[in-house]
């Protein structure tokens, strides 16, 4: 079986937000990042998990690891000044692997189904991420001023989690670095190697908390699935 290896980008500062460390924002009473480790525990394909986390705040990350008890591997690591400097650190400390899964913490509702899904398609390709449709009509803008509306067949937006072949996205990440490309995900940074990123369907409710209109939403629906579960 191939080796697996997750990141958990976990380092955000959360300035929009306004609660501190995204990772350590608690959502009906536990962490996103307990939340987010929870699961990939919970999923026998993953071999080894590293959290790149608030370098302020690794202590209080590593109790939540200690917490959870974990019965595979899971390191906790400073992050860096950029989520791709993260991440890039996170290649680092997993070490070689097959395959690697990089998951946004601030991210806690994704679900097995999914991480399987795009391991999967990553398995089949090399390199896969999940994205959904947009709903509303989407529009190129200069400042306040219409330039034109875009096809929203020919549009999505991604999600993570994001897998690829370890070796691949470590490179990427090296030619990243050496050519100053700043992406905003993983997948832009293995595309602009040439290699061609697979899209699955990703999850409506796979939410990123980004604003404080967001944390309501994610912790209302926490709050009713583990509500309805007891």
């Amino acid at each position: 079986m191939p080796s697996v290896g997750a990141i958990v980008a976990a380092a955000g500062t959360g300035s929009r937000l306004g609660r501190g460390s995204k990772a350590l924002v608690r959502l009906n009473g536990r962490t996103t990042l307990a939340r987010v480790l929870e699961l990939l525990l919970a999923l026998d394909e993953i071999d080894r998990i590293v959290v790149v986390g608030p370098p302020g705040r690794l202590e209080t990350a590593e109790q939540e690891v200690r917490t959870l008890q974990p019965r595979k591997p899971v390191l906790v690591k400073p992050g860096g000044e950029s989520r791709q400097a993260s991440v890039r650190a996170g290649l680092a400390a997993l070490g070689g692997c097959d395959f690697v899964l990089v998951h946004d913490a601030a991210r806690p509702l994704a679900t097995a189904a999914l991480f399987r899904r795009v391991l999967a398609a990553a398995m089949e390709s090399g390199a896969a991420f999940p994205a959904i449709a947009p709903r509303d009509a989407v529009k190129r803008v200069e400042g306040n001023r219409l330039v034109e509306s875009l096809d929203r067949s020919r549009v999505v937006l991604a999600q993570t989690p994001q897998g690829f072949a370890y070796e691949l996205l470590a490179r990427a990440h090296r030619e990243a670095a050496d050519a100053g490309l700043v992406g905003d995900d993983d997948a832009q940074l293995v595309a602009a190697t040439g290699h061609v990123v697979t899209v699955v369907p990703g999850e409506p409710a796979n939410i990123k908390l980004t604003t404080p209109e967001d944390l309501e939403v994610v912790e209302a629906l926490i709050r009713e699935h583990e509500t309805a579960g007891r």
